[in-house]
């Protein structure tokens, strides 16, 4: 999938229980969930570090890009590297499975604790309010996940378990009819699912029952991709 879908389709999937949460918790949590969906948009380009022409590595996302693929991309290549040739720099390689979403996770989680403890050492910043940066660092793994996702839908597809395992694709073809078609369909009934769940009374039932169904629609998608696809050609 191109950047802009992976941003879209990302933020979509999150927004149904990004809607519930924003209505269960106090108003003062809006913040909270901004970072979070704020990670999630991060964590949806990551995966991607490893392909020049990536949107991740151009306009204003650029500086993230280049700090993923210079300070964690490469370095971590070069160590995994050490240990077993089918760590190679490839786009799709480690970076595009399980793997990779671990690795991303616990490395970025140095920069964003030398973030909490300058802004209450150095800039004085409550620990409240420093400690909403923590949500930006808990949405970047379900990000990557959902870019993982995102790419099984299209004919390349992801290895999941690389480097051992099958590669699970679909039938979508980056850049073309297919792929914004697919996204439509994303946008339509993940939209109807959040303007729903945003009419109900807030309840951890409901919270629960938004994540299972999200996930559950998520299938669905892939499940019925083949048939958008033909429909596309």
């Amino acid at each position: 999938m191109r950047g802009e879908s992976h941003l879209l389709v990302s933020i979509l999937i999150t927004l149904p229980t990004s809607m519930v949460l924003f209505n269960l918790l106090p108003s003062e949590s809006f913040n909270a969930i901004i970072y979070l969906l704020g990670g999630v948009m991060i964590g949806s380009l990551l995966p991607d570090v490893d392909a020049s022409d990536a949107k991740v590595m151009h306009g204003y996302w650029k500086p993230i890009g280049l700090f993923g693929k210079y300070l964690f991309y490469k370095p971590m290549t070069w160590v995994l590297r050490s240990r077993s040739e089918s760590f190679q720099e490839q786009h799709r390689g480690y970076l595009h499975s399980l793997i990779g979403c671990l690795l991303a996770a616990v490395f970025f989680a140095i920069p964003i604790g030398v973030i909490f403890l300058v802004s209450i050492f150095l800039w004085t910043v409550s620990i409240e309010l420093a400690s909403l940066i923590w949500y930006l660092w808990i949405g970047l793994p379900f990000g990557f996940l959902m870019h993982l996702f995102e790419d099984s839908f299209t004919k390349s597809g992801v290895r999941w378990f690389f480097p051992r395992g099958k590669a699970y694709s679909g039938q979508t073809r980056t850049g073309k009819r297919s792929e914004y078609n697919l996204t439509s369909a994303f946008f339509i009934l993940y939209g109807l699912m959040t303007i729903f769940v945003w009419m109900q009374p807030a309840s951890y039932e409901l919270l629960l029952g938004t994540i299972l169904g999200s996930i559950l629609l998520l299938g669905v998608l892939y499940a019925v991709n083949p048939i958008i696809s033909k429909l596309s050609q």
